[in-house]
Parts: C-alpha cells; structure tokens; sequence
C-alpha cells in the first residue's frame, strides 16, 4: 500500500493527462524520462519488488547513451544506487554477465 502510494507521488501506475507542453517535452526530452525511470526503479528497490525495479533500471539504462549530462551530485546518486540495483538484480538472476 504504502509503495503504492509513493509511486502515484511520481506519477507512475496510472495513465496521467499531459499538457500539450508537457507531451513535447515528455517526446524530446529524454533526461526527463530517464529520470522518471530512475526515481521509479528507487520507489521500487527501497520496497523490494524486483520485477518493477528490473523493468525500470533496464529502461533507465537504455536512455543512458542518449540523454545530455546530469549535475555532477544527481549523476553521483544515481551510479550509487543504480549500482545497488545491480548488484541486487545479479544476485538473483541467472544472467549474471549482464549486470
């Protein structure tokens, strides 16, 4: 519940209604999309569900070579949490090799 809860604070789980402003920059903003999948990926790790976590860090690393520099203390606490997450997900996983 509580998980549920704190992922509608950071719009995921339901279909939200974006300004056309918002659409635009949803479409050619890819930081922004990254970062929902980052925050998102958090939610999840913090509350233990693996299968939300996996399927967000995978999107967040496939923004990873398209989108612009972040600040350097934002980037820091992605890698380290991001590298939790990894290192979560490798131990569970068969396919170790890809984390």
């Amino acid at each position: 519940q509580v998980q549920h809860s704190v992922a509608k604070l950071i719009g995921a789980g339901e279909e939200l209604n974006y300004s056309s402003e918002g659409r635009n920059i949803l479409a050619s903003n890819s930081s922004v999309v990254r970062s929902f999948h980052y925050q998102t990926a958090y939610v999840s790790f913090m509350f233990r569900s693996y299968d939300d976590m996996v399927e967000n860090i995978e999107k967040y690393f496939a923004f990873q070579e398209t989108t612009w520099a972040c600040l350097f203390f934002a980037h820091a606490v992605h890698a380290f949490y991001t590298g939790l997450i990894s290192f979560w997900v490798a131990r569970k996983s068969s396919d170790r090799q890809q984390w």
